[in-house]
């Protein structure tokens, strides 16, 4: 249930009975992220870390969870990295700017921060926009994370429930940010500031417990290009 919507910084939310639709055609150019490539236990495979410091202490790993997809998952133990900035999980084989990415989520603990996200768009650690759902504050998140600094442009109610699986769905098109939460349409945000292909990234934050699973990135077909 969706209860009111706050509207932050560049531009608005679009909130009407008629909810964008957001599939994509060009199912054929889906890549599904396979978290099985990687033994139990090891990172996952196709990522890169930032802060490096994730990579050297393990914070991201493969682990057996009887209620995901696959009875595997990708896990982030969480402790705000000593630079002071969110951790990122980077997968290296794609950049983009139109695309759609689907990820299963689950906040499984935490007791300042349950939560977690995706990253699109990202050309350095301190520039990206991000989609992130908080399972302590009951939100979803489209914000624009810019020389390091963080600027909310939509923020939307939601219930969230921690330690339960959410499919986040988050349509990216130029300026405009299609976001859905197991199914239903959230919010439509606009910005025009990163308008270049990017990385897509895992994202968590302080002492967050969150897996992902699911995860499948969709290239927008060239029809639908401006």
């Amino acid at each position: 249930m969706w209860r009111r919507a706050r509207i932050f910084g560049v531009l608005l939310a679009i909130a009407c009975v008629t909810c964008p639709e957001v599939s994509v055609s060009a199912s054929d150019t889906a890549t599904k992220i396979e978290i099985g490539k990687s033994a139990i236990g090891a990172p996952p495979a196709e990522f890169e870390f930032l802060p490096l410091s994730e990579a050297k202490q393990g914070s991201w790993t493969v682990v057996r969870d009887a209620t995901a997809k696959a009875g595997i998952a990708i896990e982030r133990v969480g402790a705000q990295s000593a630079q002071g900035r969110p951790p990122l999980a980077i997968y290296k084989p794609t950049s983009l700017k139109n695309a759609e990415i689907s990820l299963r989520l689950n906040a499984a603990g935490g007791k300042l921060n349950q939560g977690g996200g995706v990253a699109v768009r990202l050309s350095s650690p301190q520039d990206y926009y991000l989609v992130q759902l908080d399972a302590l504050r009951d939100t979803v998140l489209l914000s624009l994370v810019e020389n390091g600094l963080s600027k909310e442009i939509v923020t939307v109610d939601a219930d969230i429930s921690s330690r339960t699986w959410h499919t986040l769905t988050v349509r990216a098109k130029d300026d405009q940010f299609i976001v859905s939460l197991d199914g239903t349409w959230v919010f439509t945000g606009f910005d025009k500031t990163l308008s270049q292909p990017g990385r897509i990234a895992l994202w968590t934050e302080g002492d967050s417990i969150t897996r992902f699973d699911g995860i499948v990135i969709t290239p927008l077909p060239k029809s639908e290009e401006y």
